[in-house]
């Protein structure tokens, strides 16, 4: 089912790539959702890393079971972030403002600069692996991580930071990421 999915997240992506990405950001560079800006700030990986480093050390010999939790949301961010700065630096990816400004929107690929490091977003890609990874940790309230994760996403789109197929793929590699460490920490035998 996650393989099914996770092509149907990489469809979606490339089909909004080709079709929509350039007007859902000129839409969004017109409108401002200035409401968004503490949203987008929930999808900082710092908050995650270091959240989750301090309850681990805090709760390692406490609690070893929220100190186990705790780690697993910390390399859920940390290792979906490696990831997803490999394609970023591939692909190179102008940023909408680049676009606004110069209309740059095509792969540069190979590009070291940030402004160049659109696809894809990494702050979906943080939200997407807290967001599921929580969600497989309590999943009485799933829905509840799975929607602010869509949130967060959607805010990058918004504050027009990024488009929308750079987001699907975020989520795409933070969602993926939470759900095989889950399965190698919690369904292990």
């Amino acid at each position: 089912m996650y393989r099914l999915l996770a092509l149907i997240v990489v469809a979606l992506a490339g089909a909004s790539y080709f079709t929509i990405d350039k007007e859902v950001a000129l839409f969004f560079h017109e409108h401002r959702y200035e409401l968004f800006k503490p949203i987008t700030a929930l999808g900082n990986s710092a908050i995650y890393l270091v959240g989750g480093a301090l309850l681990y050390l805090l709760y390692r010999n406490k609690r070893p079971d929220i100190a186990k939790k705790s780690l697993y949301i910390f390399l859920s961010v940390l290792i979906s972030g490696i990831l997803a700065l490999i394609p970023k630096i591939l692909i190179g990816r102008p940023r909408p403002k680049i676009f606004f400004k110069e209309g740059l929107y095509e792969p540069q690929w190979l590009e070291f600069k940030s402004s160049f490091w659109s696809m894809p977003s990494g702050h979906a890609t943080t939200a997407f692996a807290v967001g599921v990874g929580l969600a497989l940790l309590y999943p009485r309230y799933r829905w509840l991580f799975i929607a602010f994760a869509a949130l967060v996403a959607f805010s990058r789109v918004a504050l027009t930071k990024h488009y929308p197929s750079d987001v699907l793929l975020g989520a795409l590699i933070g969602g993926l990421t939470a759900w095989a460490l889950y399965k190698r920490l919690f369904d292990a035998p």
